[in-house]
């Protein structure tokens, strides 16, 4: 059974995915996985650099994240382009990494579940949601990145609301880390039952 982890930029989504995994479900983060391809699949670093020039790599011919979100989120043309590179190879790889793991249920996150179409091929769908300003805080606590590019990032998904109604359930992540544990531990519960 497939079960996608979604959220916003800055909504708790890795961390809801990594107490997930220390209950003992497997989890598959998309966005490590894309990480790891900018360094190892040739093909993509090829392809990244025929369409956006040679200044996307770094010294060492790998893709440069920092350049990476600076292209993808300048603008909506820019995301669907990237996107429309990426994703069959970050989605090839974790249909492998799916079929290598032995469990009942396998979680995958990826902050754009719905975006990239992914959810149509989850069982379920699992939102972690928090307000805008709250997410914005964080990210900038986090990342330290300006609020004007974390405004181009949230801008390039898709509204919560809109997620909220294509998705199975919704974790609120206002509070804590120890509320939203405590949220992941009795949803856990109802997922068992599936």
């Amino acid at each position: 059974m497939r079960i996608g982890i979604t959220g916003g930029i800055g909504s708790g989504k890795t961390l809801a995915s990594k107490y997930i995994e220390s209950l003992g479900y497997p989890v598959i983060y998309a966005d490590s996985v894309a990480k790891e391809l900018y360094v190892s699949s040739k093909e993509l670093k090829k392809l990244m650099a025929r369409e956006f020039g040679k200044e996307l790599l770094d010294s060492k011919g790998n893709i440069s994240r920092d350049s990476a979100r600076r292209i993808i989120f300048s603008s909506k043309k820019n995301t669907k382009r990237v996107n429309a590179i990426v994703h069959p190879f970050v989605i090839k790889e974790i249909d492998k990494l799916i079929r290598e793991i032995k469990s009942r249920i396998v979680f995958i996150e990826t902050a754009i579940m719905i975006e990239s179409g992914y959810s149509d091929r989850m069982d379920y769908i699992i939102l972690i949601h928090a307000n805008k300003a709250l997410r914005t805080k964080r990210v900038k606590a986090r990342d330290g990145i300006s609020a004007s590019m974390i405004n181009n990032i949230m801008s390039q998904q898709i509204d919560e609301r809109e997620k909220m109604k294509r998705v199975d359930f919704i974790v609120c992540n206002t509070s804590t880390p120890a509320e939203l544990r405590k949220s992941i531990k009795s949803l856990m519960k109802i997922i068992n039952r599936l």
